[in-house]
């Protein structure tokens, strides 16, 4: 069973609100309620992160199975859903290529060792809500569904085919950690280096 989504948007999303309100075709989060966030991934089963008071954020981390960036942190991918999906953090793995279907997406977990349960965004409705537009790429929403963060997993890519040897920051980790923590973000959007998502064949609105 291929996975769908339903997400709507959040009424404040910081400095992206005005470019988040030109794409995104949800007016806001539902104040309380269940529905306001309800994904079902790949394998039929529907999470529904806002609706427990435990969760403390939500993580969207946009991937493609044949970009080497986006494969190359699938390590990172799964040693972030391993550590702080204990810590009320609710990782999903979005797939935005129409050409991904349920088994290719399955194969490429399987492949990489991924943990984190996998959505199919073949519409990019949950793309373009969070306003990503590479990948790798994760947008962070708070308990509440606010857009706290957008961008790189970390800096290990200085520029695509400028790798370092290590990163030197880990801006989704220092990301979570405040959420966590109840500190202000050092960040609200970095530049995330990867492939392009294929927006070309969206129907015009």
């Amino acid at each position: 069973m291929a996975g769908y989504l339903r997400m709507n948007c959040p009424r404040k999303i910081f400095r992206l609100a005005a470019l988040l309100a030109l794409v995104c075709p949800w007016p806001g989060l539902a104040k309380g309620g269940e529905e306001s966030l309800r994904i079902t991934d790949i394998d039929g089963k529907t999470h529904k992160p806002l609706a427990s008071a435990k969760t403390k954020a939500v993580v969207l981390v946009f991937v493609l199975r044949d970009c080497p960036v986006s494969n190359v942190y699938t390590p990172e991918l799964t040693r972030i859903h391993k550590e702080y999906s204990k810590k009320g953090v609710a990782i999903f793995l979005v797939h935005p290529d129409r050409d991904t279907d349920a088994k290719a997406a399955r194969a490429h977990a399987k492949e990489y060792k991924l943990t984190a349960p996998i959505v199919l965004d073949h519409d990019h409705k949950l793309t373009r809500c969070a306003g990503v537009e590479v990948t790798p790429e994760a947008a962070v929403f708070d308990g509440k569904g606010h857009l706290m963060y957008r961008g790189r997993i970390d800096n290990l890519y200085a520029d695509f085919g400028k790798k370092r040897a290590k990163p030197t920051q880990r801006d989704l980790r220092d990301t979570l950690d405040a959420l966590l923590a109840g500190k202000p973000l050092a960040k609200r959007t970095t530049k995330a280096v990867g492939c392009y998502i294929d927006f070309s064949n969206d129907k015009k609105k």
